[in-house]
C-alpha cells in the first residue's frame, strides 16, 4: 500500500505503462505487412530502441525507489542502463528523422548529407560514452541520478532539437501531398516528443519522455504503419492512395519517373460473380508477375482494373519500358487462373511521363480518366499522352463543375418517355430521363454527366432529385386517370450500395403516398456480376414492400443466361443494341427471337427498347415484346408535354 501511494513511485507506473504501450504497437505492427520495406524496417528500429528505452528507465526508476532492486543490483550496473536509457532517447531523434523521410520516400543519395544528418547523432554518442572515462559532460550522484555540467551539458540537447527544424521544413516542403489525418498525425507525433522534455523539468518525472514516446509510436501504427490504405487486401498490391502519394511526392521533390499502366479489360467482368478468394488468386498471380518488372518491388492496384509501375529516373521513351511492354504482352497472351480454371485476360498497356508530359497530381488523375476512356479504341501496342486529345481533361473539369452546381442552380428536368402496349393498345408507362441544361453549353447528355457525377458523388442527391419528381408528378398530375400504370426510374450501381437506398426510397414514396406498384426501378446488368451484399439487401428489402425491378439495357453485359431465372426483376429492357443489330442480320434478328424466348419463358416480362421504324415496331411486335419503347412512338419530353401527350394518346 505503502509502494503504492508513495509519489517517487510514479515513475515506476509511467515506465510500465510506456512499456505495455510499446508491446502492444509492437505486436500489431507485427502482424500486419506495411506496404514501404524501408519505412516498416525503420519503424522497426524505433520500436527495438522504444522497449530498450523503457526497460532501461524502468529499471532505473525501480532501482531508485524499491529497495529489493537496490539492494539486487550494484550502482556500476545502475549506471550503464541509465547510460543506455540517455543513448535511446536521444537515438530516437535521429531514427524519427530516419522516419519522416521514408515517410516522404526522399532518398539521402550524397555521402555528404548522410554525414551531416547522422553528425548530431556521433556527437551523442561521444558524449555519452564519455561517461565511462570523464565526468565532463555529467556525472551521476549517490543516489544515481545523471547530472549534467553546465555549459558543456546543454551542448548534448543539439543532439536531440537539431532535428526539429528539419523536421519542420520537410512537413511545410512535402505535407501537402498527404491527407488531413497524417499531417496532424506528424504534428502530434514530434509535439509529443518536443513537450515531454520541458515537461521532464517542470514535474522532474523521469518516465513522461519514455511515455510520450510511447504515444507517438502507438499513433504511427494506426496511421503511417496501416496497411488498409496502402495495400489492396484482394490483390497484395499498392492502393491509390498509395500511388498518389508516391506520385505526389516524385512531383514535390522535381523527380523524372514514368508510369506504366497494365489496363485488363472486362476484369470486373471476369471476376463478377467469383468467390472473394477466387478474385484473389487471379489478382495476386498478376501482382506477382508484374512486381517482376518493377525496379523497386512495388506495384498498384486501382479500382477501375489498371494495375501500374513507377519507374523512378526513367523517361517513357526509355528501352527499359519497351522491354516490359514485350514482357507483358508475351506473359498476357498465356492463360491466367481463376477458380481452378484456365482464362484469357486482354491487356492494353499505357505510360506517363513525369513531370514532362504531367507535373501535378490532378491532372495525373484528370489524364487518367481520358486515358480509360480512349484505351479500349486504340490500336497501337502502347497508349502515350500525345496520343490522347487533352481537351477533354479541361471538357470533364467543366462538366464536374457544372454537375456540383446543378441541383442548386436549377440545371435538372426530369424527362419522360412513354412506353407502348401493343396488347392494350396505350401507353401504359414510360421512362423517367434526366436532362440537364447549361445557359452556356446547352443540353448534357447523361452520358456525359452522369458517369461526372458518380465520380463526384453527387449521383445520390440527382438521383433522389428524380424519383422526387417523379413521385410529384404521380401524386399531383392526372396520368393515373389517363392509362399511366408506373413509371420506370433508374438506380445507379452508387445508389444500390448505400445502407440507407431503401430506407430514402420508401419515405419519399410514402410522402406523396405513392403506392408499390406505381414505380418499377431499373438495375443494369451488373448486377448479375456480383454486386455487394447492401446491393442485395436493398433489393429484397423493396421487393418485400411490393416495388417491381426491371433490367436496363439486358444484352449488353456479360451475365450467363442460366443465372436470369434467379435475378429479382419482373421486365428485362431489351437493349436497343440488340434490337437495332435483329434488322441488319438474320443471324442477329435469329439471336433476338431466342433471347426473347428464354425470357418469356422464365415469366419475365419484355420492353424493346430503341424501336425507330414500324417495321421493326411490327416485328417486335410478332415476335412477343410486351412493351415497346423507341422514337418511332414518342421522343422523351418535359412534364407537362408528356402529359398532354397521355390525354391525346390514351383514350
Amino acid at each position: 500500500m505503502v509502494f503504492g501511494m508513495d509519489p517517487y513511485n510514479y515513475n515506476i507506473y509511467f515506465s510500465i505503462a510506456s512499456l505495455l504501450i510499446v508491446l502492444v504497437a509492437f505486436v500489431i505492427n507485427a502482424s500486419e505487412e506495411a506496404y514501404d520495406n524501408r519505412q516498416k524496417q525503420i519503424f522497426g528500429f524505433i520500436i527495438a530502441d522504444a522497449v530498450l528505452l523503457n526497460l532501461a528507465g524502468l529499471f532505473h526508476s525501480m532501482w531508485m525507489n524499491v529497495e529489493v532492486v537496490h539492494s539486487a543490483f550494484t550502482p556500476e550496473f545502475n549506471n550503464i542502463i541509465l547510460v543506455v536509457e540517455k543513448l535511446c532517447a536521444y537515438t530516437m531523434a535521429y531514427l524519427s528523422m530516419l522516419y519522416m523521410l521514408s515517410i516522404y520516400r526522399i532518398e539521402i543519395d550524397k555521402f555528404w548529407k548522410k554525414a551531416i544528418l547522422f553528425m548530431p547523432q556521433v556527437f551523442v554518442l561521444i558524449f555519452f560514452m564519455s561517461g565511462f572515462v570523464s565526468d565532463f559532460f555529467y556525472y551521476i550522484n549517490d543516489i544515481g541520478d545523471l547530472h549534467y555540467r553546465f555549459p558543456q551539458g546543454i551542448t548534448v540537447g543539439i543532439g536531440l532539437w537539431i532535428y526539429f527544424p528539419f523536421a519542420f521544413y520537410l512537413f511545410i516542403k512535402y505535407a501537402k501531398g498527404m491527407s488531413t489525418e497524417k499531417q496532424v498525425s506528424i504534428v502530434v507525433y514530434f509535439f509529443l516528443m518536443l513537450i515531454s522534455v520541458p515537461l521532464r523539468f517542470l514535474t522532474r518525472s523521469t518516465s513522461l519522455f519514455e511515455f510520450a514516446v510511447s504515444l507517438s509510436i502507438l499513433l504511427c501504427v494506426y496511421t503511417f504503419q496501416n496497411p488498409s490504405e496502402f495495400v489492396d487486401s484482394q490483390s497484395g498490391a499498392g492502393t491509390r492512395n498509395a500511388l498518389d502519394f508516391i506520385v505526389g511526392n516524385n512531383l514535390i521533390q522535381k523527380k523524372m519517373f514514368t508510369v506504366f499502366g497494365v489496363y485488363i479489360e472486362r476484369l470486373n467482368a471476369i471476376t463478377g460473380g467469383q468467390s472473394l478468394e477466387a478474385v484473389s488468386e487471379l489478382l495476386n498471380q498478376i501482382t506477382a508477375y508484374l512486381k517482376q518488372m518493377s525496379q523497386d518491388g512495388h506495384i498498384f492496384f486501382t479500382d477501375d482494373g489498371s494495375f501500374l509501375l513507377v519507374f523512378p529516373g526513367v523517361d517513357p521513351d526509355d528501352q527499359l519500358i519497351e522491354k516490359a511492354a514485350e514482357q507483358i504482352r508475351k506473359r498476357f497472351k498465356e492463360s491466367w487462373i481463376i477458380n481452378d480454371e484456365e482464362v484469357r485476360l486482354v491487356e492494353h498497356p499505357y505510360v506517363i511521363g513525369f513531370p514532362d508530359e504531367i507535373d501535378t497530381l490532378d491532372k495525373f488523375n484528370e489524364v487518367r480518366g481520358v486515358i480509360n476512356k480512349a484505351i479500349l479504341r486504340h490500336n497501337k501496342d502502347v497508349l502515350r499522352v500525345s496520343d490522347l486529345n487533352l481537351k477533354h481533361v479541361e471538357h470533364d473539369k467543366k462538366i464536374d463543375s457544372i454537375v456540383k452546381r446543378a441541383l442548386d442552380d436549377g440545371l435538372l428536368e426530369v424527362y419522360y418517355q412513354p412506353i407502348y402496349n401493343p396488347e392494350k393498345g396505350k401507353f401504359v408507362s414510360c421512362e423517367a430521363l434526366l436532362r440537364l441544361r447549361d445557359p452556356h453549353l446547352g443540353f448534357i447528355s447523361p452520358a456525359v454527366f452522369m458517369p461526372v457525377a458518380e465520380r463526384n458523388g453527387k449521383v445520390i442527391d440527382i438521383d433522389a432529385f428524380v424519383l422526387d419528381s417523379v413521385c410529384k408528378m404521380i401524386s399531383e398530375s392526372d396520368a393515373m386517370a389517363h392509362g399511366l400504370e408506373y413509371v420506370e426510374v433508374n438506380l445507379s450501381v452508387v445508389d444500390c450500395i448505400q445502407a440507407n437506398l431503401a430506407d430514402n426510397i420508401l419515405k419519399t414514396m410514402n410522402k406523396y403516398g405513392i403506392d408499390p406498384d406505381q414505380v418499377n426501378f431499373e438495375i443494369t446488368e451488373t448486377y448479375s456480376e456480383g454486386i455487394s451484399s447492401a446491393m442485395d439487401a436493398n433489393i429484397e428489402k423493396l421487393s418485400a414492400q411490393g416495388i417491381n425491378f426491371s433490367m436496363d439495357d439486358f444484352g449488353t453485359g456479360y451475365s450467363n443466361m442460366a443465372r436470369v431465372a434467379s435475378l429479382p426483376v419482373k421486365i428485362f429492357k431489351l437493349d436497343k443494341s440488340i434490337v437495332q443489330s435483329a434488322f441488319e442480320s438474320e443471324t442477329n434478328y435469329m439471336v433476338m427471337i431466342n433471347i426473347v424466348k428464354i425470357i418469356k419463358s422464365l415469366g419475365k416480362e419484355i420492353v424493346a427498347e430503341g424501336v425507330e421504324t414500324e417495321e421493326q415496331a411490327k416485328q417486335i411486335i410478332r415476335v412477343g415484346c410486351d412493351n415497346i419503347q423507341g422514337f418511332f412512338y414518342a421522343r422523351p419530353m418535359p412534364m407537362s408535354q408528356f402529359l398532354e401527350f397521355l390525354r391525346q394518346n390514351n383514350h
